[in-house]
């Protein structure tokens, strides 16, 4: 692994949905995470790829949750609903769900954001549209808040889920 767990990149997809993952981007990854991934809906505008092992936290981090619980339910199912395991071919391409696609709007220009092994796929126009709609004056506040500790994570030991 390169060492950056975030970085951003514009490609475009081929057709019917089958998107070729950057070279730069799969040498982020470890080995063991290039070649299958987990495809399901996002915590935004965009389709959430995970990598092996992030789904795999996020999977053990489901099952620290108290199942019996409706929330919970509610959470598991639409995280589940459209999830699809996705395995790369000999040129680091997979196909993207059709009921994904069209959930998100993404069409053949779309940005893929990297974090920490799982990857946004974004409508590029949402995307930039995300981002544009941010003055820097707020970019500079929402520094400030970053860096003031409201949105830290404590995590217990063994527990590091995303």
């Amino acid at each position: 692994m390169a060492g950056f767990k975030y970085r951003w990149f514009e490609v475009t997809l081929e057709k019917y949905g089958r998107l070729k993952l950057p070279a730069a981007l799969l040498k982020e990854l470890n080995e063991e995470d290039r070649q299958t991934f987990w495809a399901t809906v996002g915590f935004g505008k965009h389709i959430m790829l995970w990598t092996q092992s992030a789904y795999q936290a996020q999977s053990d981090f489901l099952d620290t949750l108290d199942r019996n619980l409706l929330e919970v339910k509610r959470y598991r199912n639409i995280l589940l609903r459209q999830s699809a395991y996705l395995e790369s071919d000999s040129q680091n391409r997979i196909v993207l769900p059709k009921s994904l696609l069209e959930k998100y709007n993404i069409g053949r220009e779309v940005v893929l954001v990297l974090d920490h092994g799982q990857i946004e796929i974004w409508n590029v126009n949402d995307f930039n549209a995300a981002c544009d709609e941010v003055s820097p004056e707020d970019y500079a506040a929402m520094n400030a808040e970053m860096h003031s500790g409201k949105y830290n994570i404590v995590r217990k030991e063994g527990n590091d889920v995303s």
